[in-house]
């Protein structure tokens, strides 16, 4: 009797265990992929501005589906523009989804 109780108790812990490392190692992968993506800090990506590039169709072409008024408006906030000008070789900030 002792025996099969034993057996029992040794099952339970090898399954505890298993599920202890399962749960610590789901909750490593997600600390670590929050925090690598959030440690950079980066909220945007760049872009090198072309010939005949406008912040219209920089903002449909990164942020297609969404109110291109808006992002243009998120654009020139993040670049701290006065105006709505840009000029080829300029590099733009552009925001990321939130």
């Amino acid at each position: 009797m002792k025996t099969k109780y034993k057996k029992r108790l040794n099952i339970f812990k090898i399954i505890r265990l298993v599920v202890i490392t399962l749960v610590l190692v789901i909750t490593m992968s997600l600390i670590a992929r929050s925090s690598a993506s959030g440690s950079t800090g980066e909220n945007h990506r760049e872009v090198i501005i072309s010939r005949g590039d406008t912040l219209w169709d920089i903002a449909s072409e990164h942020r297609p589906g969404e109110n291109i008024q808006k992002v243009i408006y998120e654009i020139i906030n993040l670049n701290k523009m006065e105006g709505c000008d840009i000029y080829p070789g300029q590099k733009l900030k552009i925001p990321l989804k939130n």
